[in-house]
């Protein structure tokens, strides 16, 4: 207990520094909130999230200034809110989180809030449709909402409709695929960061609503099943650092920290210290101006490193706050799933595999790494993919995978993206990488997991495994058709904002990289060259990247067999 009450006074105070950065964003006679490193859209729904902010701050601190910039919040998000330029679906977050600032608020200063605006949010129609499950899942929250603060009667038929649609898009392992349409079509995105959003929004309405009817009562059992079924499968992707791994869409972007800092205050979990871990995970990214990194590097936010292309300064440190808001209320209250719903604390060891959602997790005490068992249809990463690789207390020199080959026709992304994996280029010229969209056949090992497939071209069998002091990748490639050449490419992080890397090659076998304070070695005994290239991506969250490139072979003949181990080692 005394964890959650020193964290929650951290909490309160990183949220009440925060009210000068809000206060400098808000300009002109409109008090629109404009954040300076963006025109594009670049106030979006960054008031409402402002004004959920400045509630959580006035109930902590009562001071009148912060009531008055949250009546400047909520009357510009209720001008946005007319505003039909604004995107419907930008409106849903303006509306959810406009009225859960209210709610925050303490008893008579709600009242008097929502006495001015009932008639308006009474009124206000949603014409958003269900354009994904995170939707969904904020216009559920929007219609408890208007109950709670007295506007109107919940549509209880329309409340059923959206957590139907909301456990449509949940697998049997807990899983919530945020990627489905209005006609409740699946697709394959898999966007893991979102899976932990519609987890939060849900909490969210649980953390802010005092008192349910007790008609309503079933849509808080409805939610708290699906909340506690997600955690369940989140548990396996998070790793003793405090943090939980995750790729494709909206990747490691500042609202995830939130998120997480919420679902695990309410989650019930009593791991010592980790909370806190949460919770400090995101701080050092604090930038002079007393904002936070969009992505968790140290770079400006004028590069966007890692962004996604709709990402912003002032959205997304909102959004991050308002999880540490919502977390903060959840302290407050002191409330938590009910024991019953939930698992024990994370276990030190754990393998897992849900081939729904097309992902595996290895846990060994404070290492651990999360694997792609298949390409999803943004085309984020490749098959095979390993992600946030942790090796205790130790930072490994990788960058986090990120290529965008939804956004092009031809294969300019191999070349410009991050990641890691076999390359084979054929006499046409054409490249082939673990770019299957079914699973690979895999089962886990004691420190990692195996991993095979076969097509027309080849077939691979592919270990990654974490060693005492580092990870290690082997491969077995037999080639059905003559290929030109044969590499393996690993993402290389060069500069964090903070800390640099300098790259030494030290044969055709090994590269030495010094990275910080520490010394690593890269080698492939079956290398016949190793080196990194001179390109420079900036589309890793870790910060600016390159990649290494292991040539394997030269002509590769039908029939042949292809086998190698790469290692990354502390040394």
């Amino acid at each position: 207990m005394q964890d959650r009450k020193s964290v929650h006074e951290n909490m309160c105070r990183v949220l009440r520094e925060f009210m000068p950065v809000l206060k400098s964003w808000t300009v002109g006679k409109e008090q629109k909130m404009k954040e300076p490193f963006e025109t594009e859209y670049s106030e979006n729904y960054a008031p409402a999230n402002a004004a959920v902010i400045y509630a959580s701050v006035y109930r902590n601190h009562k001071a009148a200034e912060d009531l008055d910039s949250l009546r400047i919040m909520i009357a510009r998000s209720v001008t946005l809110l007319k505003d039909k330029e604004v995107s419907p679906f930008c409106r849903v977050f303006i509306f959810h989180y406009s009225m859960m600032a209210l709610l925050i608020l303490p008893a008579l200063e709600r009242l008097a809030f929502a006495e001015r605006y009932k008639d308006f949010y009474a009124r206000y129609e949603d014409d958003c449709k269900q354009i994904n499950t995170n939707c969904a899942a904020l216009q559920w929250g929007i219609e408890l909402f208007v109950d709670a603060l007295g506007c109107r009667p919940v549509d209880e038929t329309y409340l059923n409709e959206l957590l139907d649609f909301v456990e449509h898009g949940q697998n049997e392992y807990g899983f919530i695929n945020d990627e489905i349409d209005p006609q409740k079509t699946k697709q394959d995105g898999m966007p893991i960061a979102y899976h932990a959003f519609t987890l939060f929004i849900l909490t969210g309405a649980i953390a802010v609503i005092e008192n349910w009817k007790p008609t309503l009562i079933s849509q808080k059992t409805r939610a708290e099943a699906i909340i506690a079924k997600g955690l369940e499968w989140l548990k396996h992707a998070v790793s003793f650092d405090g943090f939980f791994a995750m790729v494709e869409r909206s990747s490691y972007q500042m609202f995830t920290w939130g998120t997480f800092v919420a679902l695990y205050s309410y989650s019930g979990m009593q791991m010592e210290g980790f909370l806190n871990r949460a919770f400090e995970n995101w701080l050092p990214y604090q930038h002079k101006d007393g904002t936070y990194g969009v992505t968790p590097n140290h770079l400006p936010h004028e590069l966007r490193t890692g962004y996604e292309g709709y990402s912003h300064v002032n959205m997304y440190n909102n959004l991050g706050l308002t999880g540490i808001a919502v977390a903060v209320r959840i302290l407050e209250r002191d409330i938590t799933m009910d024991s019953s719903k939930v698992s024990a604390d994370l276990p030190q060891n754990s393998q897992f595999i849900d081939v729904q959602s097309g992902y595996a997790f290895i846990r060994r005490g404070f290492d651990f790494f999360g694997c792609t068992l298949r390409m999803h249809n943004r085309k984020y990463v490749p098959a095979m993919q390993a992600f946030h690789v942790r090796l205790a207390d130790c930072r490994l020199p990788l960058a986090e995978a990120k290529f965008e080959g939804y956004r092009q026709k031809d294969q300019r992304f191999l070349s410009e993206g991050v990641w890691e994996g076999y390359l084979l280029t054929d006499n046409e010229g054409h490249k082939h990488f673990p770019d299957m969209t079914e699973n690979v056949q895999v089962i886990t090992t004691r420190d990692g997991i195996e991993m095979e497939t076969e097509n027309e071209f080849l077939y691979c069998k592919k270990l990654i495994a974490l060693l005492c002091n580092g990870i290690e990748w082997n491969y077995t490639i037999k080639p059905k058709r003559d290929f030109l050449s044969c590499e393996q490419v690993l993402p290389i992080l060069l500069h964090d904002g903070k800390e640099g890397s300098q790259v030494i090659e030290k044969s055709a076998q090994m590269l030495h990289i010094h990275y910080g304070e520490r010394k690593f070695a890269l080698s492939c005994s079956a290398s016949k060259q190793i080196g990194t290239s001179l390109h420079r991506s900036l589309l890793s969250v870790s910060g600016v990247s390159t990649k290494a490139h292991l040539k394997i072979e030269g002509f590769c003949n039908v029939g042949a067999e292809l086998r190698w181990s790469t290692r990354l080692e502390l040394i």
